[in-house]
């Protein structure tokens, strides 16, 4: 019934099961004592947190493998809640996992939230996007705190998170459009990992439909970085095509349907320059975006 335990559970155990504690004198523990789990209790019951987090991992072993006796259950709960309190980053996120897990019988959202919180502020990533993850979803839809706990993953240099911040801000879908915000978490993933395209891609989007110019320092190192990479140049080049037909420059689709041919716009969202180009007063101009994007979108429809 419980499957999650000797999963992940059981992972933290292999992992951490075997290191060597030392007692308050300094000996290691295992040249006083015999057994380990009296190892780990005698080194628990001296507030040694590492011990009292193995010591909770093994009770939930146990209660896997004893038929669900709940007597570990509730010992290795205590044992985790004990080390947790005293700040034990990986405690806190076994308790979080254990209630927020779906075959876990005593699920309890409210704790696994409570644990998740405690860890994700001693710098635990996965337990941010955790949080994240489930105020995003829409039984329990609070964008204000999804992106709370994205902001604190991305603190914690974790660029996914950045990268989604920005988004979120940028799409509108959400939240309100913030592209101002949306190009700030952009440069934060950015500045983690530059091997990801999609920000710098972003962010050219936003300074397409704001009509100002890509940014240069920007453009240049996406261009060094991604020159060989045809799918990431194949949507700079299309960006260009529609910057250059806003400002009234020359540009060549039938070239750049030649250079990409066979190639595919599936991952591109055509919403955020619809939407830009329906507010265009200039009919013109209007016109010409609206044919270059249909020409875009009928691709993308004939690749799919």
């Amino acid at each position: 019934m419980n499957r999650l335990i000797p999963i992940v559970f059981l992972f933290f155990c292999f992992v951490y099961a075997d290191s060597e504690l030392q007692d308050w004198s300094g000996a290691k523990v295992d040249e006083v004592y015999q057994g380990k789990y009296d190892i780990y209790k005698m080194a628990c019951e001296q507030d040694n947190e590492e011990a009292c987090f193995i010591l909770g991992l093994l009770n939930l072993q146990s209660y896997a493998q004893n038929n669900n006796d709940r007597i570990y259950l509730k010992h290795g709960i205590g044992y985790l809640d004990k080390a947790c309190a005293k700040n034990h980053e990986q405690s806190c996120v076994a308790l979080g996992l254990l209630y927020i897990s779906t075959s876990f019988e005593g699920r309890d959202e409210k704790s696994a939230m409570y644990y998740l919180d405690r860890s994700c502020a001693l710098g635990n990533v996965l337990s941010c996007l955790s949080i994240a993850k489930y105020y995003e979803d829409e039984k329990h839809l609070d964008m204000q705190k999804t992106i709370k706990y994205l902001e604190s993953a991305c603190d914690k240099k974790n660029d996914e998170a950045c990268g989604y911040a920005g988004i979120i801000y940028h799409d509108g879908k959400k939240v309100e459009a913030d592209h101002q915000k949306a190009i700030l978490f952009y440069k934060k993933s950015i500045a983690i990992n530059k091997a990801v395209p999609s920000n710098y891609l972003n962010i050219f989007e936003i300074n397409l439909i704001s009509d100002i110019s890509f940014d240069r320092q920007i453009e240049k190192n996406f261009v060094k970085l991604f020159a060989k990479d045809k799918q990431s140049m194949m949507f700079y080049d299309m960006l260009k095509i529609f910057q250059n037909a806003k400002s009234h420059k020359k540009y060549n689709l039938t070239l750049w349907k030649k250079k990409y041919k066979s190639m595919n716009l599936n991952e591109w969202d055509f919403g955020t320059i619809e939407k830009w180009i329906g507010a265009i007063n200039d009919k013109q101009t209007k016109d010409e975006l609206l044919k270059i994007n249909n020409e875009f979108k009928k691709i993308k429809k004939e690749d799919n």
